[in-house]
């Protein structure tokens, strides 16, 4: 009894630490757009010291190393790295989890077999456990790499969302007889959200660094995935300086981006409503097995 007590507590503990892991603190959206912002410049943040600097200095180191030779050996991440830029992620850091989070695993798959060992006298070869351990070790490390897209994901749609009605607003600016230059920062100005502020930002820098608006809006879309943002500075190059063919292409860009919105809310919606009908599916067929089973039971010990 004590073994397996020992044995649950650590095991107990080792879930707690990878929960605490794999759930960090809600960060602000605008905090998020700072690091990506800082991140981005090439500059390194400058912040308090922090109790955990030494753990966190000793994760960055970690994963610098791996991060260097997934790239010596030719491995670019490209859809990986996107997300982390919309997410507000290093890929150095994701790797550094990685590490953890599949060696958290190994030691819970070895503790779970060591429990069953001492319990239910379940005896496995030492290189059935090993290989097992690394299994779940393996299992454990594609974690971190799902809740970044999936945080990628929902962003992504947000910013698509926000993008529609910016183009909008971009076509309006040009058709009072705003030029092209004035009216992308003129309508990154209405709103406060994270996407708008984001378009802002990017503005910003461009005009600093005496890029087109064009050309940052589609770097940016090329760094965290936007294939409508990255597409948007080549078709408004193809139709050149004519403000009102410029602007028939912003609109036409929108009322397609709106409609691709439209058609995954539907297909959201009809995945929602057939996970309804299962669900009443299997409420009904276990309420006629709770309702039969004193029938049943009385027929059996007839």
């Amino acid at each position: 009894m004590i073994a397996m007590a020992l044995v649950g507590a650590a095991v107990g503990g080792l879930l707690f630490l990878l929960v605490l892991r794999m759930a960090p603190p809600a960060t602000s959206p605008l905090v998020r757009l700072g690091q990506f912002d800082a991140r981005q410049a090439g500059r390194a943040s400058s912040v308090a010291p922090h109790p955990a600097g030494d753990r966190r200095q000793w994760g960055e180191r970690l994963g610098r190393r791996i991060a260097a030779e997934l790239d010596r050996r030719g491995f670019a991440y490209t859809s990986l790295r996107q997300d982390l830029a919309l997410t507000g992620r290093s890929f150095e850091a994701l790797m550094a989890r990685k590490v953890v989070v599949a060696l958290a695993g190994f030691l819970i798959a070895v503790g779970a077999l060591a429990g069953l060992w001492l319990t239910g006298g379940l005896r496995l070869p030492a290189g059935g456990a090993v290989a097992l351990a690394l299994l779940v070790a393996a299992g454990f490390s594609f974690l971190p790499d799902l809740e970044v897209r999936r945080q990628a994901s929902d962003r992504r749609r947000d910013f698509r969302h926000a993008l529609g009605s910016y183009l909008d607003l971009v076509a309006l600016e040009m058709a009072g007889s705003a030029a092209p230059a004035e009216a992308l920062p003129n309508a990154a100005k209405v709103g406060s959200g994270w996407p708008v502020a984001l378009l802002r930002a990017t503005l910003f820098r461009a005009t600093r660094s005496g890029k087109d608006g064009w050309d940052g809006l589609s770097e940016l879309g090329e760094r965290i995935g936007v294939t409508e943002l990255r597409d948007l500075g080549a078709l408004v190059r193809l139709v050149g300086r004519d403000g009102a063919r410029v602007r028939q292409t912003l609109t036409a860009r929108a009322a397609t981006m709106r409609r691709r919105e439209l058609a995954d809310a539907e297909g959201q919606a009809g995945q929602r409503d057939q996970s309804m009908r299962l669900a009443q599916v299997l409420i009904g067929m276990g309420f006629v097995v709770f309702v039969s089973y004193p029938a049943i039971v009385n027929v059996i010990n007839f």
